[in-house]
């Protein structure tokens, strides 16, 4: 039997997995306590006798509910053309945006896609990060979707992080160079759901259903055939203009609806009677200039929110989770212990995880802060304030 005992000066940890509506506001909080781990697993928390290491905080470790992992190449040129007035819709259509992320990704290796997402991956670790959703979705036909996911496969299996794989076919219509309609590109990607099944290439399901992708409609039988399979769904909605994405997610039982920046309070009302949770990436709304979601809303409705970068290279080139706290805390107006619960027990409840609470039974996914102050991390965004990060009680970084 491995033990490992760590002294906190102070610890911070959710109570309840997931944390929805008030909820999110109850966090826990000792002090001078070692925290005693066996094999992966936290068994005691206990006053201070002796301990192998030191930390002023210690925090469960951060999960990012949303990312665009793997990808490869930048967009930085679309950085200068949203400055000058284009749109993300304007982009898409001038092929740019995913299609154009999407020849990248098409000419890339395997090998090539793995070390970048690796190299990532890494980085998102050294800041807190121990569990992340990675997506297909710029593939974009039936050879370059397996690839991603079979890229996400080999992640999960050489890297120490808890990783989640959802297949993001329905990410962008077809290029218009493509010859393929957009009803032939969806009964495409929904014939390739046995096959993803089958290899055990994806644990969700998920589809951009906006203004200028898709709309409810263009994708019902899709995620009808989905369900049969037995993957669990999610959905991009309702970001550009709402068109009934969250409502549909409702209803075809959605673990989470993300973005929901144009969601109505009709739509609120409808979800707060669910068990659909509501994923939140302050960080796009502020890279694209774009309205913040009304998660004061959401979260005084009584819905779970759940926090993510939405890590990718065109809308959300962020893979800091204290800046995106910094954002959640300023431009959604949550407060700290809300942000602590979505970005920890709550991501960690949407990706499929039991974890983010240290408590006895949870594994020992945790942060070791150089600071003692947890508002120093959003505060201070752009210092990382990480000692050490630990995953099933193994010292990752």
């Amino acid at each position: 039997m491995i033990t490992l005992i760590i002294h906190a000066d102070r610890l911070l940890t959710p109570v309840a997995q997931p944390s929805k509506g008030s909820e999110m506001r109850k966090v826990s909080e000792e002090f001078d306590v070692d925290i005693v781990i066996e094999d992966g697993k936290i068994t005691d928390i206990r006053k201070h006798k002796n301990a192998d290491i030191y930390a002023p905080l210690v925090t469960p470790g951060f999960f990012d509910a949303h990312t665009h992992i793997p990808f490869i190449g930048s967009r930085s040129k679309e950085f200068l053309m949203r400055s000058r007035g284009k749109t993300y819709i304007e982009i898409l259509q001038a092929g740019g945006g995913i299609h154009y992320t999407s020849k990248l990704v098409r000419n890339a290796t395997e090998d090539e896609l793995f070390n970048v997402a690796k190299t990532y991956i890494n980085k998102l670790t050294s800041h807190g990060v121990v569990g992340i959703e990675c997506k297909s979705g710029y593939g974009l036909d039936t050879e370059n979707e397996l690839k991603q996911l079979r890229v996400i496969n080999r992640l999960k299996n050489e890297m120490p992080n808890k990783i989640a794989s959802t297949f993001l076919g329905l990410h962008a219509k077809p290029a218009t160079d493509s010859g393929k309609s957009v009803e032939e590109y969806v009964s495409e990607m929904k014939n390739l759901l046995e096959t993803i099944k089958s290899q055990s290439l994806a644990d969700y399901v998920d589809a951009f259903i906006d203004k200028g992708v898709y709309l409810p409609s263009d994708v019902e039988d899709f995620f009808a055939k989905a369900r049969e399979l037995g993957f669990k769904i999610r959905l991009h909605a309702d970001e550009i203009e709402n068109v009934g994405a969250s409502i549909f997610g409702v209803k075809i039982n959605a673990i989470s609806v993300d973005h929901v920046l144009k969601i109505t309070d009709e739509d609120i009302d409808i979800l707060s009677k669910s068990d659909t949770m509501v994923t939140l990436m302050p960080s796009t709304s502020f890279y694209l200039g774009e309205i913040y979601a009304p998660a004061r809303k959401l979260i005084d409705a009584g819905i779970g929110v759940a926090l993510g970068s939405d890590f990718n290279p065109g809308s959300s080139p962020i893979y800091s989770p204290a800046f995106v706290m910094h954002l959640a805390i300023r431009f959604l107006k949550m407060e700290p212990e809300e942000v602590l619960n979505a970005y920890t027990v709550n991501s960690a409840y949407v990706l499929g995880y039991e974890s983010g609470i240290i408590k006895p039974g949870y594994p020992a996914d945790l942060v070791l802060w150089k600071t003692s102050e947890f508002l120093d991390i959003p505060y201070m965004f752009q210092e990382n304030f990480v000692e050490h990060v630990f995953i099933d009680g193994r010292m990752v970084v």
